[in-house]
């Protein structure tokens, strides 16, 4: 799995706090984060285009995330992209 770049990390960082996300679900977002960038590689999809969102939502249902799993999936990587 691909690292994060210092400068996306600290942006993720500046929104998880700017969205009131409690500290102890940051390392879950940046999971939900490292997921989508790798899906987007794997799959040329764009990082920054919201339309590559339900496709990666899918792909976590198939590979039998819950559906909570998937929200929140779904809201961490919303906030960077919309």
């Amino acid at each position: 799995m691909r690292k994060i770049p210092a400068a996306l990390n600290a942006q993720f960082d500046a929104l998880l706090v700017k969205n009131k996300i409690p500290q102890k679900f940051y390392s879950h977002y940046l999971k939900w984060l490292q997921y989508y960038l790798d899906f987007c590689q794997r799959y040329r999809f764009s990082e920054s285009n919201f339309r590559s969102l339900p496709n990666f939502i899918r792909k976590l249902k198939e590979k039998g995330q819950t559906d909570v799993q998937q929200k929140q999936a779904g809201e961490a990587i919303y906030k960077l992209v919309k």
